[in-house]
């Protein structure tokens, strides 16, 4: 039986992938290197880099889900990043560049005390292990869409690929291929989307022979479907269209998945500026993606909607869906590869090294970095096999995660912000997030009819202000505090 020229042209891509990811072995010579590419990332390196974060399973998988189900309203989720990703770059970079930290809990403990830290660690390895298992699921979807392969066992034995990618050189594996990553995409991806609707579109008996978005919507219609609500730009309505706004804005600034990259910057001014360049490069993305999921229920490919994005390349003409396909991949590869990368990150740094074993030197940091990739590596496969609905699920995280940028936002910019109310702003969101998303012990949602971005985001930004004004500064409190902060009280 012949191979299909699209699962060619994906085995070739990914053996490029983990030629160039060894190569950037030759780069590690401890654990600077490892964690932050000792700090020499330059401009090209950090936006592209964080750019295909938002081009990974979410932005192609999980649009092209969404735009599948609900409609062309997921265009949202990427202009939602990109104002995410400017304000960061304009309003954060700098200050954590300012302290030569590794991690965003590292830096809370400069702007809070030693309690905050604690309890922002075990917040992001929380959110970002269940965030490498909605990345690993969407990597399996693709894998599954173009091989026929069975969805769950895709997802796993993804998980482990990446999981062995990474452990090769940390952050230069991701730095050395994502340049070929963006190019993969930036060609892919869009020239994917030209053919299906300039070449495949008036294919469709459906479509009365018009190519386009007005064949789009004959073949939508045909199919008994509502065209108009499907490609309006408010299909998912406001609600869900804030909670995006919410979830980017809020989330992206304390994201470690991003900052990792500004952290390894040459410079303040690139951890600066790339943001705003990766915004850019983002913008296009859910467009180019909803299209195809939307083509994918218009000619009936498929009846997942997971696997909706890979029907279509794998329909189309095989050469131009094998780049597409290599583009996804490449996207997905690279998200992955970040969030897995910031988790263990987290936990090698802050968990293990200031935690639990503050005596572990370079040389064993760097050896228990590797451990913490391996391990929450495999867990998140593992944890990939049972994962519904990855765009829903990822909001869950975005919506945790934005307690952080709360706490940071207002550690720099309000002088009553006390410590107590960072703690408990973070323990309140998570917990109660957890509660919202699955139920427990009543369907809030039903009750409150908030995206559960909203939701976070108020739990987070009301216990703040209300701790803050309660507690009092004593001396047991500037005890808890670093030396530097004190000084700066």
């Amino acid at each position: 039986m012949t191979m299909p020229i699209q699962i060619i042209i994906l085995i070739l891509y990914f053996i490029l992938i983990i030629f160039l990811g060894i190569l950037a072995m030759k780069k590690v010579k401890g654990s600077d290197d490892l964690l932050v590419a000792g700090r020499n990332l330059g401009m090209m390196y950090v936006s592209v880099s964080i750019a295909a974060e938002y081009m990974g399973g979410l932005g192609t998988v999980g649009t092209a889900e969404v735009a599948f189900s609900q409609g062309m309203g997921v265009i949202w989720y990427h202009i939602a990043s990109a104002f995410g990703l400017i304000l960061f770059g304009v309003g954060f970079a700098h200050y954590y560049r300012k302290y030569n930290v590794i991690t965003v809990p590292e830096y809370l403990y400069f702007l809070y005390d030693i309690k905050t830290w604690k309890a922002s660690s075990f917040l992001n390895v929380f959110a970002y292990w269940i965030f490498t298992v909605i990345q690993m699921t969407a990597m399996g979807s693709l894998v599954a869409s173009v091989t026929g392969f069975d969805l769950k066992w895709s997802a796993f034995i993804c998980g482990i690929g990446m999981t062995v990618y990474l452990l090769a050189a940390g952050m230069w594996s991701v730095a050395f291929t994502s340049v070929a990553f963006m190019i993969t995409i930036g060609t892919g991806i869009p020239l994917a989307f030209w053919w299906v609707m300039k070449h495949e579109m008036p294919l469709l008996a459906t479509s009365g022979g018009i190519s386009g978005f007005a064949g789009l919507a004959n073949a939508l219609s045909a199919a008994g479907l509502d065209a108009a609500h499907l490609m309006n730009p408010y299909s998912l309505g406001g609600m869900a269209i804030l909670g995006y706004f919410l979830g980017g804005v809020l989330g992206i600034p304390a994201a470690q998945a991003t900052i990792n990259y500004s952290f390894g910057a040459r410079n303040w001014k690139i951890a600066r500026l790339a943001p705003v360049l990766a915004a850019i490069l983002i913008l296009p993305l859910s467009i180019w993606t909803g299209s195809m999921g939307l083509f994918a229920r218009a000619a009936d490919l498929t009846t997942n909607p997971k696997l909706a994005l890979g029907a279509t390349l794998m329909h189309i003409n095989p050469i131009i869906g094998g780049i597409g396909i290599a583009g996804i991949f490449a996207a997905l590869v690279s998200t992955v590869a970040g969030i897995l990368f910031g988790c263990a990150s987290i936990m090698a740094k802050d968990i293990w090294q200031r935690w639990l074993h503050p005596n572990t030197d370079d040389k064993y940091l760097a050896k228990w970095t590797r451990l913490w990739i391996l391990i929450i590596g495999v867990t998140s496969a593992f944890g990939a096999m049972s994962l519904p609905k990855i765009l829903h699920q990822a909001y869950f995280v975005y919506s945790i995660r934005s307690a952080l940028m709360i706490v940071v936002a207002f550690g720099l910019w309000w002088k009553a912000a006390h410590p107590n109310a960072a703690y408990w702003s973070m323990i309140v969101a998570l917990v109660g997030g957890t509660m919202y998303q699955f139920n427990i012990p009543i369907n809030f949602q039903s009750y409150f009819h908030l995206h559960i971005a909203i939701w976070c985001g108020l739990l987070s930004f009301i216990t703040f202000i209300i701790v803050s004004f309660f507690s009092k500064w004593t001396s047991q409190t500037a005890g808890e505090l670093p030396p530097a902060y004190v000084k700066q009280r």
